[in-house]
């Protein structure tokens, strides 16, 4: 949806001809331009003639709407904008949904944008103050583009140009030069601008699905994709090649949507995934994936400890095998992890060790002295470092990327890398270790909704991490982008996180906010719990740094609300798999909404889990901690974490 000076104006023309009984007629062709982009986003449409346009219902409620405005001062008279001024597209839309997601609360990222375009406003609540709040304007605005169906006309020229554009994110002045043919993608709703200032473009949801039927339709006619044709190719769906007219036939095949004998072509495949699109609207929900640089140091020592046990069975990557695996090494080839191993020890000290710590990094030469150092007392280190470690295992596990799993010989529990895993090794060998941000994965995932685009910070990152580049998603991208929908999750929550999310509303909080709940100085660690948690699509954070938990989320806080802040890993594959287990062993008694287990089937639900008997025992203990499970049940906030399972994997 896109309306500038001259749709503004061409709106209030055919309205003020209408209210004479008159019919708007555009004769000169230089002057058509902006009334055919209306038309193909079903605000106007053709009267009598094809010269003629009169106003839709979508379009009298906007231009009537727009009249009241500037009646009341909230915007000033179309003649007076500048030409390019975009009171309405894409980055417009997305600000006001991400405000109306969020309470209505706009942020202070895009207030001013939305005030400018007489949107936004502040408004007194009592014991809340004064809060700036999306009006009732806005929310017209965005029930007109959730309602109003655009049309969807590709003509040669068009579809050439949207054949050979990168389907982005990438920087908006890379865009291709297509004169009005960008207009007329974002009036079908094809292309997305990013939050607040367009900095970042990238073809929606649908126009990737048109894309490919630009690239492999053949451009026998003057118009190359239109309803007729989409109608006709569903004919031929649901009622075979026979049901078509010779004028049906004779189109779809020189298109190259059926062949001779009516069999659905690439294109014709193609067409009909635009039209689902275009028809139903629905939409993928945006997801993300993460990876801290343990996690990746971690996955590869379980590799090299693999590739140890082939020649010494008796070495498995056990908990202990793979500590050890870290202390082997000296603290030179761990420079990357310089950071990470701050956060966790400020995160337990506090940042008055930071100057410390900076200090001692220089002196140290092993993990195994670093730990020392800050932990002297007892073997507190070694628990420490091995906490440490247990906490890549479980975020690994939580993302499908390995599986622990109990060694029959040896008794004890092992880690095996999935399919998923091993993709992600190949690509940390190409790439490097390096930090996935979840921001930077959702710059990519954000695309293929109805009209998402990342912002400018979301895009700085998905370059610097090399998933996106020359415009397009790079390998390593597209590897990430199937890793956040197709990967099984678990949930996983640390001890910080969780403080984390109990600072959290279901709505109604931005970044700023969250950042002044903690001590200044912890904002670094902040940050990298919300990548976990979105990734784990626990929260979601809105284009304009709104923050909103999912439904799984929901339930996890509601899990977690009783759990005393001092556990490690409150939530964790491992007791998400004890669960499953009790819940397949046991009875299930719906009113209660608990799972009863007998004495006698703890055995079976143990060897259900594929878990040892010792790690189960002591996950068993938090479990009872956490008021997960009773003496004999599964709790209503034990019931919440496998319901929220099933939500994180819909």
């Amino acid at each position: 949806m896109i309306i500038r000076k001259e749709h503004a104006l061409a709106l209030l023309n055919v309205k003020s001809q209408e209210s004479k009984g008159l019919a708007c007629q555009i004769t000169l062709k230089s002057e058509e331009a902006p009334y055919i982009e209306l038309e193909y986003q079903n605000l106007l449409e053709q009267g009598a003639s094809p010269i003629e346009y009169r106003l839709t219902y979508w379009g009298r409620t906007l231009v009537y709407m727009l009249e009241e405005m500037i009646n009341k001062n909230l915007i000033k008279h179309p003649t007076e904008w500048d030409d390019k001024f975009r009171w309405i597209g894409s980055e417009i839309i997305a600000m006001i949904e991400a405000s109306v997601k969020n309470n209505d609360l706009t942020g202070d990222t895009i207030f001013n944008y939305l005030k400018e375009r007489g949107f936004a406003e502040e408004v007194y609540e009592e014991k809340k103050g004064w809060l700036k709040k999306v009006n009732n304007y806005a929310k017209t605005v965005y029930d007109i583009f959730k309602n109003s169906k655009p049309r969807l006309v590709i003509s040669k020229e068009l579809g050439n140009y949207i054949a050979t554009m990168p389907i982005g994110p990438a920087d908006s002045k890379s865009m291709p030069e297509g004169g009005r043919f960008p207009l007329l993608m974002e009036a079908m709703k094809l292309i997305s601008f990013s939050v607040p200032n367009s900095d970042v473009y990238t073809l929606s949801g649908l126009g990737q699905a048109v894309q490919k039927v630009c690239q492999t339709v053949a451009p026998a006619y003057e118009t190359i994709i239109n309803e007729d044709y989409m109608y006709a190719l569903l004919k031929v769906l649901d009622n075979g090649v026979d049901a078509l007219t010779d004028l049906e036939l004779e189109t779809l095949g020189a298109l190259g949507y059926i062949d001779v004998d009516g069999e659905i072509l690439p294109a014709g495949e193609y067409l009909l995934e635009a039209y689902k699109l275009w028809s139903e609207r629905e939409y993928r929900p945006v997801k993300t994936f993460n990876l801290e640089l343990l996690d990746e140091e971690i996955l590869l020592g379980i590799e090299k400890v693999w590739k140890k046990h082939e020649e010494n069975k008796e070495i498995l990557p056990t908990d202990e095998e793979i500590v050890h695996f870290l202390l082997e090494k000296p603290l030179k080839e761990y420079k990357h992890l310089k950071e990470f191993y701050g956060r966790i020890i400020n995160q337990a000290l506090g940042y008055q060790k930071k100057e410390e710590l900076k200090k001692k990094w220089a002196e140290l030469f092993t993990v195994e002295e670093l730990f020392k150092h800050f932990w002297e007392k007892g073997n507190e280190w070694y628990e420490r470092l091995f906490d440490t470690v247990k906490e890549a295992l479980y975020s690994l596990e939580a993302f499908n990327l390995i599986k622990a799993e109990l060694d029959e010989k040896s008794g004890k529990t092992v880690y095996k890398i999935t399919d998923f895993g091993e993709e992600v090794l190949k690509d940390i060998k190409e790439k490097g270790v390096r930090e996935i941000k979840a921001t930077a994965v959702k710059s990519i995932t954000i695309t293929k909704t109805e009209f998402g685009a990342p912002n400018y910070e979301w895009y700085k990152e998905a370059l610097e991490e090399h998933l996106v580049g020359g415009g397009f998603p790079t390998k390593s991208g597209l590897l990430y982008e199937e890793l956040a929908y197709n990967i099984e999750r678990l949930p996983h929550i640390t001890r910080f996180e969780l403080m984390v999310l109990k600072k959290i509303p279901e709505r109604g909080m931005f970044l700023n906010e969250l950042f002044n709940e903690f001590d200044e100085t912890l904002k670094e660690e902040v940050q990298y719990a919300l990548n976990k948690l979105e990734a784990r699509y626990i929260l979601d954070v809105l284009p304009n740094d709104a923050i909103i938990l999912t439904d799984a989320g929901k339930l996890i806080k509601k899990a977690l609300a009783g759990t005393p802040e001092g556990i490690a890993n409150p939530i964790n594959p491992i007791i998400v798999r004890i669960l499953k287990a009790i819940k397949e062993a046991g009875n299930l008694y719906i009113k209660e909404r608990k799972v009863r287990i007998l004495p006698k089937n703890w055995e079976k639900a143990i060897k259900i889990s594929g878990i040892d008997p010792e790690t189960f025992n002591k996950e068993l203990a938090v479990m009872r901690l956490a008021g997960f499970i009773g003496k004999t049940s599964i709790t209503e906030a034990g019931m919440d974490v496998l319901e929220a399972v099933e939500l994180l994997n819909k």
